[in-house]
């Protein structure tokens, strides 16, 4: 039922607003008659329009809360990536990276340690921008690999895979200072920052890693996966 509600975005909204604004009229006209002596025609008006204006205005409001939980908690899929086992002496493990925003060839990446951990620079927008349809964008930079120990990590190899697609056609022919200018000048933009998502290294585990209006996350998918432990 949740998402249904949600679904009908900003109608939600607007029709309620609208069947207030009616009620607001009626009884703000119903006042009028009643002023001037005429409570037969104002005091139905009246009796109609308060509880159309106050429904129209809940309602509303609880549709504003509504979208904004459903544009708030926004999330896209990224990549599905898999892990399997290649010498589990030396914790040696290749990870395939399946993108799911783009057309884009899998990727299988060679790697050692405890964890794998996908980065991306992301461009935030304003909640506000957000409430209008404006999602975060990001564009995947690297699959790292990591160890749960920062003491044994030291001196250890640092392991990693380009994930950068093909630039969009756009930056061939629009200079990126002007989409700065653009972002500064428009209010939209929150901050551009790097945001990372790590998961344990596990034989077989495949795990899901999503955008939010906040940076990258990472959920398991199978049984491998949620039996790793960080």
């Amino acid at each position: 039922m949740l998402s249904f509600v949600s679904s009908l975005g900003w109608l939600l909204i607007v029709i309620p607003l609208v069947v207030a604004v009616i009620g607001i009229v009626i009884f703000l006209r119903g006042l009028g008659h009643v002023a001037t002596g005429q409570g037969g025609r104002g005091v139905p008006r009246v009796v109609v329009g308060a509880p159309l204006g106050v429904i129209g205005l809940a309602l509303g409001l609880l549709g504003v809360n509504t979208q904004t939980y459903e544009r708030l908690t926004y999330e896209a899929p990224v990549a599905m990536v898999s892990v399997k086992a290649a010498d589990p002496s030396q914790q040696l493990f290749d990870v395939t990276v399946k993108r799911m925003d783009a057309n884009f060839p899998a990727q299988v990446c060679r790697i050692q340690g405890d964890d794998w951990e996908m980065t991306a620079r992301v461009q935030k927008w304003k909640p506000w921008a957000n409430m209008l349809g404006l999602d975060a964008t990001y564009t995947l930079d690297q699959l790292n690999n990591r160890y749960s120990d920062a003491a044994r990590a030291n001196g250890r190899m640092i392991t990693s895979c380009d994930l950068k697609g093909p630039p969009p056609a756009v930056d061939a022919w629009v200079p990126k200072s002007w989409v700065f200018w653009i972002m500064d000048h428009a209010y939209v933009e929150d901050r551009h920052f790097g945001s990372g998502a790590y998961m344990p290294l596990a034989d077989g585990a495949v795990y899901k890693v999503i955008m939010t209006q906040s940076g990258l996350n990472a959920e398991p998918v199978n049984d491998a996966a949620r039996r790793a432990k960080l």
